[in-house]
């Protein structure tokens, strides 16, 4: 027997499902978002006693704005909270029966190209002069531009990480957990004088390779939301700003261009340190497909000028 002693529009429950899940704080504060969205949702349609097809209307109210894989993250984050509202016995599981979003393991076709990230650098570069924190802006874009790295390596980055391997400055990476140094990416000569100029002009003993300047936060390391916010600023600036274009566009770029530039998927695999090189092959097939012309082969075949 389901209890009706729950509150309007699970915001209770949802607190209660966040603090009993065995995640990282990262993906706790994830799924609070999805279900706080979902609340909402729910309240500004008064629906206080949700049935299965709501979720349904829900799927189709997310497919106008977000991307398949994104709604299908949605999707497991409400099977798993009905579960646990009915094997609390607080409400009934309605997410039974919800289909999973169909996905394609594919990569995007909207990449960004050499022009686009050319662009995208000399904006930061004249922005540059304005103050230290554009100047940090700029050594971030050109650190991920040309390494790939993820948001959360270069807000993990450390002054100290920033070492030599024979004649080449590289910066060792902290990522997922790892705080050993083991795997890192090279710097171009080009890159690391930014860094240089940036740590040069700070004049502090802080740790962090990248932080804060406001005037209350001054030192922190600089978090990861505000990473993805400056490239999506610089995005914007360029006239490229599009839901699909991210700071992960970037990594993006980086295996691209590595593949297209004629390196072999396990040096694309090494830069960017996927772990299984089958991720790696994603970027692989989009080019030999970008690179297949058998339909304009044919064409010129059958429609002779």
């Amino acid at each position: 027997m389901m209890t009706t002693d729950y509150s309007p529009f699970f915001k209770n429950e949802i607190e209660s499902f966040i603090q009993d899940l065995d995640r990282s704080p990262i993906t706790k504060q994830s799924y609070r978002t999805i279900l706080i969205k979902f609340s909402e949702y729910l309240k500004g349609r008064y629906l206080e006693t949700p049935k299965s097809r709501n979720i349904i209307e829900y799927k189709e109210y997310l497919s106008k704005t977000l991307a398949p894989v994104s709604i299908q993250k949605a999707i497991v984050v409400l099977r798993g909270f009905f579960h646990y509202l009915a094997r609390n016995e607080i409400y009934p599981d309605i997410s039974v029966g919800i289909n999973s979003m169909k996905t394609t393991r594919v990569m995007r076709r909207d990449v960004l190209n050499v022009n686009d990230v050319s662009l995208l650098i000399n904006i930061a570069k004249a922005k540059s002069y304005d103050s230290l924190e554009a100047y940090r802006n700029y050594a971030i874009l050109s650190l991920i531009a040309t390494t790939g790295l993820r948001t959360i390596e270069v807000e993990r980055a450390e002054i100290d990480d920033l070492s030599f391997i024979n004649d080449t400055h590289i910066l060792y990476v902290r990522g997922k957990g790892r705080d050993d140094k083991s795997e890192y990416v090279k710097l171009s000569d080009e890159v690391y004088d930014i860094i240089e100029t940036y740590l040069a002009h700070r004049r502090d003993d802080y740790s962090p390779l990248f932080i804060t300047h406001g005037n209350n936060s001054y030192g922190n390391p600089i978090r990861t939301r505000s990473i993805r916010e400056i490239i999506k600023n610089f995005l914007f600036e360029a006239g490229l700003e599009d839901r699909n274009m991210t700071a992960h566009s970037l990594r993006h770029f980086v295996c691209s261009e590595i593949l297209r530039s004629g390196g072999s998927l396990e040096e694309a695999q090494q830069v960017l340190r996927h772990r299984d090189i089958s991720t790696t092959q994603i970027y692989n097939h989009s080019l030999k497909r970008e690179e297949n012309d058998s339909e304009l082969i044919i064409s010129s075949k059958l429609f002779i000028k």
